[in-house]
């Protein structure tokens, strides 16, 4: 009987206790101190975070068979193959970063809205990364870049990586020298808008103020839109007949293997067509070892800078292919050798890339204006840490790119050439790269608007 008399209160205590705990969980979601859903300050190669089983082989073989870059990430897309499209923007050394930079913003939004938050996130990242520190993209294009990738990460809770974003967009805008007046007011405008949304109103209300003034400025300001980073067109080699047809046999044994698996597509790993998997391994072999005579030879014979460049960016696709191939980056195994040789493909792939930034940088350095020699090596040097961190240029060493960089900045600030420089900083243990005018080089976090 006591029992009984006593449920009540018992049930009603705990009730009560549930309630607390759940105003205390709401007061902690609300004020409490809130983690990023990702962690991106340990840098991630782009090749690290493909997913091999998640990629349609039925759609990215299309690249074996002749379908080209662009083409290839179209067609994954259209297919839902999110996976094969990063993946050949992730391998593949054909793609402008300007492409690679659209292709992450699509996938970043095709991520976030499969909530996928890990990979929507990196995919933003890569976007802003390499809208700082690529030497390609327009001072337009890193802006448009940064400000949608700030909205993505900020939509998918990490603020303070948004918030970086837009605070590199809005030091674009200040002080780039190739944004026309009209453009720039506009972005303001954009820029106060994103701003006001964080609740930053100070920077908000400055951002607008300086949109009206842009807009009511009668003469340009900007003088250096013509400018384009510097790159030598390399000499295309002299054909090989027995290369052409080894590449012509790969092409049909990859169509054959693709046309299989479309009208037939296998319901287990098991009905996969093994003998067509072993005639387009047998052929890329083959390829292979062509290749490798070829491109020795033509090495021997490049008599110029154009054509030895011309050797390398040949020998680099090439590598980039069959690096991707060994670590079963068409989500199957084509190759088997070279998946347990992937350390060493990964090694020339890295040689050939310091041979052909070095060569580069050569002919950057050997322009005759000094003003544009310090700007063209500068390109090199930023484009030296883009393939680094993109996992094509593996043993890059980037202190020793920075330091170098640095050299160049100081160069270019005492000759006075007008141009935003590419500053670093450590936030914690993390390389924080930022796009800054003169006065505010060297300052860090410093120079961040407040």
């Amino acid at each position: 009987m006591q029992l009984k008399k006593a449920l009540p209160f018992i049930l009603l205590g705990a009730a009560a206790l549930l309630f607390c705990f759940g105003v205390g969980a709401l007061a902690l979601n609300f004020w409490g101190p809130r983690s990023a859903a990702v962690d991106t300050s340990k840098w991630l190669t782009p090749q690290e975070q493909v997913d091999a089983k998640k990629i349609n082989p039925a759609v990215a073989l299309g690249i074996l068979a002749g379908t080209s870059d662009v083409d290839s990430v179209d067609d994954s897309l259209a297919a839902g193959d999110f996976d094969g499209a990063f993946a050949q923007i992730a391998y593949s050394t054909e793609f402008s970063d300007a492409n690679r930079v659209g292709t992450l913003l699509l996938l970043g939004d095709r991520y976030a809205a499969g909530k996928q938050t890990p990979k929507a996130v990196w995919m933003y990242q890569y976007a802003v990364f390499l809208a700082t520190v690529s030497p390609l993209p327009s001072d337009l294009s890193r802006v448009q870049t940064m400000l949608e990738a700030a909205q993505g990460l900020k939509g998918l809770g990490m603020e303070a990586n948004a918030r970086a974003a837009l605070d590199q967009a809005y030091l674009i805008v200040q002080n780039s020298f190739a944004l026309p007046r009209d453009t720039r007011a506009d972005l303001f405008e954009q820029i106060s808008r994103a701003y006001r949304a964080f609740g930053v109103t100070k920077l908000a209300d400055q951002a607008r103020s300086q949109a009206a003034e842009s807009a009511t400025l009668t003469e340009e300001d900007a003088v250096n839109i013509s400018r384009r980073p510097f790159r030598i067109q390399p000499t295309n080699p002299p054909e090989d007949a027995a290369v052409i047809e080894s590449t012509k046999t790969r092409m049909g044994a990859a169509r054959e293997l693709l046309d299989a698996l479309n009208l037939n597509p296998p319901k287990t790993p098991a009905d996969m067509p093994q003998d067509l998997i072993g005639a387009l391994g047998d052929a890329l072999f083959q390829e292979d070892s062509l290749r490798g005579d070829y491109y020795a030879t033509q090495s021997d014979q490049a008599a110029d800078a154009s054509a030895q460049l011309g050797v390398l960016r040949d020998k680099l696709a090439w590598l980039s292919l069959k690096y991707r191939i060994a670590r079963l980056g068409f989500g199957i195994s084509l190759v088997h050798d070279w998946e347990l040789d992937t350390d060493a493909i990964k090694q020339e792939l890295n040689d050939a890339y310091a041979d052909y930034l070095a060569i580069t940088e050569q002919q950057a350095q050997s322009l005759e204006n000094a003003g544009e020699a310090s700007r063209s090596t500068e390109d090199v040097l930023r484009a030296a840490i883009v393939a680094g961190r993109w996992g094509l240029y593996p043993q890059y060493n980037e202190e020793e790119l920075r330091a170098r960089l640095d050299e160049v900045s100081e160069r270019l600030r005492d000759e006075q050439v007008a141009s935003l420089r590419l500053d670093s900083f450590t936030r914690g243990n993390e390389i924080v790269y930022l796009l800054v005018p003169d006065d505010l080089y060297k300052l860090g976090e410093r120079a961040l608007p407040r």
